[in-house]
């Protein structure tokens, strides 16, 4: 099992995911984003619907690493060559959530390709205010989500999948007042 990686990663973490039999996937700094969120995996990848979505300038940079990535997920690779940058909206174009069968995106700022491919795939898009939405979801299961993001609870509740919404806060990202769930959580299996 592997598992991708901001590569500033604490070591306490790395050594408890290595004990727990994954192999760390270490994501490195984009250049055009802003140095908080620059190797964060909810800002440089999708992966969804068989395939790993990636911007253009970060696979070309970081081709070797994209590559392992893509072999050890079975993934096919879906470049973007959408305008990405530092500032909203520009740097979220992979910003989005798989749950069950449905993505949970804000229409308006994901990457196109990502919503081509929802469509010609059957799911079910729940579109949200939220540009940020992958960093405000944390996934528990194929029917249900931990976020402290009201419109995206509503929209969640209103399409059938159970939400547990929590405050916000309480996650620390430097130099922002505070970080996000989705970004600071993920799950294996059950």
């Amino acid at each position: 099992m592997y598992v991708i990686t901001d590569n500033r990663i604490n070591k306490s973490s790395l050594h408890f995911l290595k004990n727990e039999g994954f192999d760390a996937i270490l994501l490195t700094k984009a250049d055009y984003l802003q140095s908080s969120v620059a190797s964060h995996t909810d800002m440089l990848i999708f992966m969804g619907f068989g395939r790993l979505f990636c911007h253009n300038n970060y696979y070309e940079s970081n081709r070797e690493l994209i590559e392992n990535v893509t072999k050890a997920s079975g993934l096919e690779l879906t470049l973007s060559r959408e305008p990405t940058g530092e500032k909203y909206p520009s740097d979220v174009l992979f910003n989005a959530c798989l749950v069950g069968n449905n993505l949970i995106c804000n229409e308006k700022t994901v990457s196109r390709l990502i919503i081509e491919t929802a469509k010609k795939q059957n799911y079910n898009i729940i579109n949200v205010p939220q540009g940020y939405t992958k960093c405000s979801i944390c996934v528990v299961s194929e029917k249900a989500i931990i976020t402290a993001d009201k419109a995206i609870a509503v929209a969640c509740k209103m399409a059938g999948i159970d939400v547990l919404a929590v405050s916000e806060g309480h996650i620390s990202l430097p130099p922002y007042d505070f970080g996000f769930i989705g970004g600071a959580s993920g799950i294996c299996g059950d």
